[in-house]
C-alpha cells in the first residue's frame, strides 16, 4: 500500500463510503483530494487491486465503498493520531454487553492460566469473561492496545492441547476491578474479553444490549 492510498480512503469515507456506495467519478474524486482526474482514476484501481474499496458499475454513474480492510487502514491511521494527540496513561473503551459462547470458564480453569493471572493481575478470575462488542468508533482504541506491551500471559501446554498466550490490561468497571485479555491469536476481534475475580454480570445488574464503559490503563 502506498502512503497516498490512506489520503484516498479518507476522502471516500468523508463522503459516506464507510457504510455504502456513494456516487463518486474520478473528476469528483480528484477536485477533493487535489489531483488530476487520471491521477483519481489510477488510485481507484490500485485501491481495487489491494481490496481496500469495492466498485459497483451496474448503473451508469461509478458507485465505491470501503472495504473491511479499508476500513482497517483508516482505524490504524485514527489510532496513531490518538497516541499522539489524545491518549496518555488511560483509554476510555465503550462497549455493549453480549453473549459469548462459553468458552471462557474452560479457559479461566485451566491452571496454566490462573497460575498466571494470579501472579501478574494480582487476582484469580471468576471463571467467565463479559463480553463486550465494540462500535465501529471504538474499534480503532483495539489498535492501540495491541500496540501497546501490555501485561503478557504465556501459551502453555496441558492435557494434550495447546493453550495460546494473551496479553492483559488492567481496567475499571464501574466501581470494580477488572482486566481486559487479548488473545494473540485473533487480532481483529469486535469482541472484548473482561476478567475480574467478581461475577460482573451479577455484581453490576448487566443484562445483554447493555452499554458500558472500560477505563483501561495503558
Amino acid at each position: 500500500m502506498k502512503p497516498y492510498h490512506v489520503e484516498t480512503l479518507k476522502g471516500i469515507a468523508l463522503l459516506g463510503g464507510t457504510k455504502e456506495y456513494v456516487n463518486l467519478s474520478s473528476r469528483e474524486l480528484g477536485k477533493l483530494i487535489g489531483v488530476s482526474q487520471q491521477s483519481a482514476s489510477q488510485r481507484i484501481l490500485e485501491l481495487i487491486r489491494e481490496g481496500l474499496v469495492a466498485r459497483d458499475l451496474a448503473t451508469r454513474r461509478q458507485r465505491i465503498k470501503l472495504t473491511g480492510k479499508g476500513m482497517d487502514v483508516l482505524r490504524k491511521e485514527y489510532a496513531d493520531y490518538q497516541r499522539i494527540f489524545e491518549i496518555k496513561e488511560t483509554v476510555t473503551i465503550s462497549g455493549i454487553v453480549s453473549s459469548g459462547l462459553g468458552e471462557g470458564a474452560f479457559y479461566m480453569r485451566q491452571k496454566g492460566y490462573k497460575d498466571q493471572f494470579r501472579k501478574k493481575l494480582w487476582f484469580e478470575p471468576y471463571e467467565g469473561t463479559l463480553n463486550l462488542r465494540l462500535p465501529s468508533p471504538d474499534l480503532a482504541k483495539l489498535e492501540v492496545l495491541h500496540d501497546s506491551p501490555g501485561i503478557e500471559i504465556s501459551g502453555f501446554e496441558a492435557g494434550g492441547r495447546t493453550f495460546g498466550g494473551a496479553k492483559c490490561f488492567l481496567a475499571t468497571l464501574g466501581h470494580l476491578d477488572c482486566a481486559i485479555i487479548l488473545p494473540i491469536r485473533s487480532h481483529y476481534a469486535e469482541v472484548l474479553e473482561v476478567i475480574s475475580k467478581h461475577y460482573l454480570r451479577g455484581s453490576l445488574g448487566l443484562k445483554d444490549g447493555d452499554s458500558v464503559e472500560l477505563i483501561v490503563q495503558l
